[in-house]
C-alpha cells in the first residue's frame, strides 16, 4: 500500500479520535468513535513496521 495514503488515513482516523474526544455529544466522549480509530492507528502502526522489516531483509 502506498506510504502517502496510510499517513492520510492515519491522520483522518487521529482527527476521528481527537473529535471523538473533544467534540463528541452532550453526554461526554464518543467512545463508540475513538476505539475503532485507536485500533485503526495501531494497525497502521504496526502494518507499517512489518512491511520496514520485511525490506531490510
Amino acid at each position: 500500500m502506498n506510504t502517502k495514503l496510510l499517513e492520510i488515513i492515519g491522520l483522518a482516523l487521529i482527527g476521528g479520535m481527537i473529535y471523538a474526544l473533544f467534540g463528541g455529544g452532550k453526554d461526554g466522549p464518543l467512545w463508540s468513535l475513538f476505539w475503532p480509530c485507536a485500533i485503526g492507528v495501531v494497525a497502521i502502526n504496526v502494518y507499517r513496521a512489518k512491511k520496514k522489516k520485511q525490506a531490510k531483509k
